[in-house]
């Protein structure tokens, strides 16, 4: 709480010793000196000197002394940690301080100068200089040079080795050649092979048809050679007796070349009776070298007689197109030919060779039926029927390798 009097200067001095400390003691007496603005002088507006404020129910100057409590003197706030030291990220440095609440000093008083709270805390030097983290770690070194891992690998030049061929597509054929030992006939269809329909059916069982008569006449053969040299209407019978016992030569091909040396390809569809199934007396006189063959085959060789010797023809890989094919011989479920193959077929699995040309197997065909096939040169191949519809021609999807 603020004191102070208004009585003479003894009085005043006196209780004014206990109460404040009067920087200078100036009198309102009439008979002393009183400048505006010094201590215990009248306030010049409320204005009193540096250190002096003003009381304005004595209107006088007055130095404050701290009877009162003037409020608590604000602490500033709790003093700002300033956090955790920092770690690179930037400091709060704490709450700053309010200062406490203004001291109203008593009723009118001001409480002392307004407390600062003292100086804004700093949150202890802020928390330390903005951390850096440390220099950027480089990881020792960078972890040494970034490894290349070595050359790129070219895991070898290796090709997978050659692109396979499907398997094999020719192999070696040994066949019998008749050089300088043969002799020819001709024949066409019309002089006795036998009648299927419209057209003829020879002993190894091909169909034909006929064009013409005599030497002038054009036979043509189904299920045969037919690309150059060969021909659809260029074939042969070979020499056969017993029931036909050369049969297994049936859809062989033989090379023949002419007496002007043009050289043509026929294939083997029939048979030159002699002995026990005929008397062909060419085909008996030489029955291992005669061919009698078709008029068209014959004229490209340019002899003038019709029984020529001395001769040249040998067996040939047949120049087919397309696949083998088979087909079950009408009235009879269990028998089956087989044509347009390289070399004649000696042999299929579970059948026998009959002389009329067909393969005879011990039961009925059936669907989907597989059927191994081996020919003159000893190769196999298995073919699968696809129905069992009599007389049909069958594409079997399937042909033997070309000979070497």
């Amino acid at each position: 709480m603020l004191t102070y009097s208004k009585y003479p200067k003894v009085l005043s001095f006196l209780f004014a010793s206990a109460l404040m400390c009067v920087s200078s003691c100036g009198s309102k007496s009439a008979d002393g000196s009183c400048t505006p603005g010094t201590a215990l002088c009248p306030c010049d507006n409320g204005g009193c000197n540096s250190g002096l404020v003003c009381a304005t129910n004595l209107d006088e100057c007055v130095q404050l002394v701290t009877s009162g409590t003037g409020g608590t003197t604000g602490a500033g706030g709790t003093n700002a940690t300033g956090g955790v030291k920092g770690t690179g990220g930037s400091a709060s440095g704490g709450t700053t301080g309010n200062g406490g609440s203004v001291a109203s000093g008593g009723t009118t008083g001001k409480g002392g100068s307004s407390a600062s709270g003292g100086s804004t805390g700093n949150g202890g030097a802020k928390g330390g200089s903005t951390g850096s983290g440390g220099s950027t770690g480089n990881g020792g070194a960078k972890g040494g040079s970034t490894g290349s891992g070595g050359s790129t690998g070219n895991g070898g030049s290796g090709s997978g080795g050659s692109t396979g061929t499907g398997g094999v597509t020719s192999t070696a054929c040994s066949l019998t050649n008749h050089g300088g030992s043969g002799s020819f006939t001709w024949y066409y269809f019309g002089q006795g092979t036998a009648k299927d329909g419209s057209g003829y059916r020879t002993a190894c069982g091909y169909y034909g048809t006929e064009s013409g008569s005599g030497q002038s006449a054009v036979d043509t053969i189904q299920n045969i050679a037919s690309m150059s040299p060969a021909s659809n209407s260029y074939f042969a019978a070979i020499p056969g007796q017993n029931g036909f016992d050369t049969k297994t030569s049936c859809g062989a091909c033989v090379q023949i070349t002419g007496q002007n040396g043009k050289q043509v390809v026929a294939t083997i569809i029939d048979e030159c009776p002699y002995g026990s199934d005929g008397s062909n007396s060419a085909c008996a006189s030489d029955p291992t070298g005669h061919l009698d063959l078709s008029t068209n085959v014959f004229n490209q060789l340019g002899y003038s007689t019709g029984n020529p010797s001395g001769t040249t023809w040998k067996f040939v890989p047949c120049p087919v197109t397309g696949n083998v094919v088979v087909r079950i011989k009408p009235g009879n479920a269990n028998e089956l030919f087989v044509e347009n193959t390289i070399l004649a077929i000696t042999s299929v699995q579970g059948a026998s060779k009959t002389s009329y040309g067909t393969w005879r197997f011990g039961g009925n065909l059936s669907s989907g039926q597989s059927i191994q096939l081996t020919d003159a040169a000893n190769r196999t191949l298995t073919v699968n029927l696809k129905d069992t519809n009599q007389g049909e021609n069958q594409d079997t999807g399937k042909q033997f390798p070309s000979c070497q």
